[in-house]
Formats: structure tokens, C-alpha cells, sequence
């Protein structure tokens, strides 16, 4: 019986530890095997730029990689570490695909109890491989090489497996080049020639200029040094401008740019330089957003003064500045003779004032006063609830002309037992001025009981 039973034992013994798999030595309790063992995600792509990936295995037991297939990665595909326990990572090196092809890989992950998976390395092909024998040039105030202070164009080789372009930034028209596009399907190399204009202040400036190939960008910086003998003269003063206005001009003799102010206090003078806006949005980058007008070199700036309607001779300057670093000033006075004084207009109009209502009829007044011979006045009104004036109600005009008054205003013609809403109005020199008060009336009915008013209200007095 005894050898019966240890027969049992060893033939159970392989059976339990089918059921146990990778579990630890420590669980006591048999269980069937159910071993996990995947890579997150499934299969793995890599970006053309990336140079390293780091992928999730998720697992319960012991792995391994076997079967690395390198494919078109070859020496340059790398998979660390090639076996762990449980949950882990896998870091995948490789370098940057610059073809025009995906490049893939194999290899399959393997427990100890046999399962297996197998995982395919993909990486994308490069959107644009895109190379640039330099990515900065530097000139001289004149426009030549800072390399060799001889030079005024500089060569840039491009060499791309795409087509590529050259971007411009914005408002920069002084740097140049004498190409703006190029390249092929297949591996090409081109040259690009890159040119400034000569500088036009002693602040030094720069630009970025961006080569696009398939969504690969490269910057490249153009920088030049700014002047360093500006010059600037203007007169001292113009001639004084008559008190009907006019148009005057400064002659300006420089080197460089230069910006002409004028206070901001000032209204009446406006003066224009020799620049088109769109040539100075840099420069209102730069700080420069408070002139007046702006030029370069020598020139003219245009002077207008208008109309001096004031019984005072006025004043002001013109400030015209050279230069940010050591600037050059000169300053520009400009007089206008006095005008005559105008009078200042104005028209008031007072409250308007019910007198009596009845049952067909009205009688309101107001008062006005005005500066100016006015052209009419009189009422307006309405039955709708609603500010009345000349252009949604009945206007009755009651006179015309004269400078003040003091208006008694009939409203004949009423509806009886009906609501009506009344301004007054006075028709100006600058428009319409109602009265600042509307007033509600209501008219009576002739039928009323005997002895009864034809005025509702009696605190209005009855018209004699």
C-alpha cells in the first residue's frame, strides 16, 4: 500500500507544477497557470527625429529577447535589456532616419513557460533631410563680409533629399536672396547667394531667415553691424505760416535714418518724410512707434499747419533725431500767425410747461436761448409711449428765426379721451434741441356729467 501511494505522489508532481508556471515558491496553494506577457501598445513606431524609445512590457514572469531581426536599422538598432522579471522596459536606440523610407525590425519576447510574442520596430522616413554649410552670417555697416571685410555676397550650399524654400520674416527688405526656392525628390545640392543693404543706422540689426523642406526647418541668423559717422542738419525755423494754415518744407541733409517729432499736445501741425509705412513696420518693433514721420538720408519732410481759428499767435517745434546709439538732433521751430477768434455757439432750450388741455385741444410753453439766429421751432408728439421727436411724431412748427424767445405753443386738432406724449423743439445751427422734459397729457371727453370741466386737471388754468 505504502509504494502505491508514493507512485501517486510522483506522478502528481508534474501536473502541480504545470498549474504553478512562474509563480513564486512561496504560494501554497496551487493554481492554474495563466502567464501574461505583452508589450504595451502592440507593435512600436519610432519618429524619423527620435534617437531613443522607451516602451512598456507588461508581464508575471520571466522574459527574454530573442530573435533580433536588425533589418534595414542594421549595427544601428540597439535593444536594452534583453531579459527581466515581471513588469518592465525596453529602451530602443537607433539614430535619426534621414531617408525617404520606413525602416524597420523584428524580435519576439519569450517566458520561460514558452509563450511568446513578436514585436515589429517601425520608423518613420524623414519628412525632409535638410543640411546648411552655416546658419549665421555676419556683415559690415557697408554691406561687405565680416569674414574678409571684402566680400558683399555670401554663399550658403543647401543640400536636401527634398524640395525646400526660403521664408522671409516680415517687414525685412534689407536682406537679400537670389533664390527662394530649390531641391529635388532625391538627394541634391544647391547654392544660395545672401546680400544686405548697406546700414542705415549705427544700432546694429538682424534677421532670421527659416529653409522649409517638408515640414524640417532650419534658422539661419543675418546680422550687420550699424554706422559709425552719422551725420544730420536742418534749418533752424520755417517761415511763419499765416493764420489760414498751409504747407511748408524742411530740408534735410544726412547720412542715416531719421525720425521728426512733434509734441503730442499739438494738433494743428502734421508733418509727412519720405518713407512709405510699410517700409518702417520694423522699426515700430523696434521701439521707434512715436514719431511723426520718418526718412533716410537726404530729403524732405512735409510740414502742414492748418487753420489757427484762435486770436493768438502759436508756437511749437519739430525735434528731428539721427542715430540711437549716439544720436544727432536738430531742432525746428515753426509759428503760425493769430486768426480771429470764433465764437463759441450754443443753444439751451428750458422746460416745456402744459397751460391748459380740453378735449380737442392744447396749449404748452417753453423758452430758448441761442448764440445764432435759429431756423425753427415748435412741438412735437405722439399717442405711442415713446420719446418724440422730428423724424417718429407730428411736428407742428410754431415760428421761425430770432436768437431767444419765449414760446406759447396751441395743439389743436386732438382726439378726445386719448393719451399724447409732447416735447418741444428749437432747429439750430448744429441740429435739433428738444426740451429736456416730455410731457403727458390727456384729452377729455365731451361727454362728461354736467358741470363738469373741460379740464381734467385743475391746477391747469382754463385758456382765455
Amino acid at each position: 500500500m505504502m509504494t502505491k501511494n508514493i507512485i501517486a505522489i510522483l506522478v502528481a508532481l508534474p501536473i502541480l507544477a504545470g498549474l504553478t508556471g512562474c509563480k513564486s515558491d512561496d504560494e501554497l496553494t496551487a493554481k492554474p497557470a495563466k502567464e501574461m506577457l505583452r508589450v504595451l501598445g502592440g507593435d512600436i513606431e519610432i519618429r524619423a527625429t527620435d534617437e531613443t524609445t522607451v516602451v512598456n512590457v507588461s508581464a508575471d514572469c520571466h522574459w527574454k529577447v530573442q530573435d533580433l531581426d536588425t533589418g534595414d536599422f542594421g549595427s544601428a538598432l540597439s535593444i536594452q535589456p534583453r531579459e527581466g522579471d515581471g513588469d518592465g522596459t525596453l529602451v530602443i536606440g537607433t539614430d535619426q532616419n534621414e531617408t525617404k523610407s520606413n525602416r524597420t525590425a523584428t524580435f519576439t519576447l519569450i517566458s520561460d513557460g514558452g509563450l511568446k510574442q513578436k514585436v515589429t520596430v517601425r520608423q518613420t522616413p524623414a519628412a525632409g533631410a535638410l543640411n546648411l554649410s552655416s546658419t549665421s552670417f555676419q556683415f559690415n555697416a557697408d554691406a561687405t563680409s565680416v569674414k574678409d571685410n571684402t566680400r558683399t555676397v555670401e554663399t550658403l550650399t543647401i543640400k536636401s533629399n527634398s524640395t525646400w524654400k526660403v521664408q522671409m520674416p516680415t517687414g525685412v527688405n534689407w536682406v537679400h536672396v537670389n533664390k527662394t526656392s530649390g531641391g529635388t525628390s532625391a538627394q541634391s545640392s544647391e547654392t544660395l547667394d545672401i546680400s544686405v543693404d548697406e546700414a542705415v543706422s549705427d544700432a546694429s540689426r538682424s534677421a532670421t531667415i527659416s529653409v522649409v523642406s517638408e515640414g524640417n526647418v532650419v534658422e539661419i541668423q543675418v546680422s550687420q553691424e550699424g554706422m559709425t559717422n552719422i551725420f544730420l542738419y536742418a534749418p533752424e525755423q520755417l517761415e511763419k505760416f499765416n493764420a489760414s494754415g498751409g504747407e511748408g518744407m524742411v530740408m534735410i541733409e544726412s547720412n542715416a535714418e531719421w525720425r521728426a517729432y512733434i509734441p503730442s499736445s499739438v494738433t494743428w501741425l502734421h508733418v509727412e518724410g519720405n518713407q512709405q509705412d510699410e517700409y518702417w513696420r520694423e522699426h515700430e518693433q523696434h521701439g521707434y512707434d512715436n514719431y511723426s514721420a520718418i526718412g533716410v538720408g537726404n530729403g524732405e519732410l512735409r510740414v502742414f499747419c492748418e487753420e489757427n481759428r484762435t486770436g493768438r499767435d502759436r508756437l511749437t517745434a519739430i525735434i528731428i533725431v539721427a542715430g540711437t546709439r549716439n544720436p544727432q538732433q536738430a531742432v525746428v521751430l515753426v509759428e503760425q500767425y493769430a486768426g480771429q477768434e470764433q465764437p463759441v455757439y450754443s443753444l439751451s432750450v428750458g422746460d416745456l410747461t402744459s397751460m391748459y388741455v380740453s378735449n380737442t385741444s392744447a396749449e404748452f410753453r417753453f423758452s430758448f436761448v441761442s448764440t445764432n439766429e435759429v431756423t425753427d421751432y415748435g412741438l412735437v408728439y405722439s399717442t405711442t409711449e415713446q420719446l418724440p421727436t422730428r423724424e417718429n411724431a407730428e411736428v407742428i412748427t410754431i415760428g421761425r428765426g430770432g436768437t431767444s424767445g419765449s414760446v406759447l405753443a396751441p395743439l389743436d386738432n386732438l382726439q378726445e379721451s386719448t393719451t399724447y406724449y409732447v416735447r418741444g423743439y428749437v432747429l439750430g445751427q448744429e441740429g435739433h434741441v428738444y426740451t429736456p422734459n416730455v410731457v403727458t397729457i390727456t384729452t377729455s371727453s365731451s361727454q362728461h356729467e354736467p358741470g363738469e370741466s373741460d379740464n381734467p386737471d385743475p391746477t391747469l388754468a382754463p385758456r382765455r
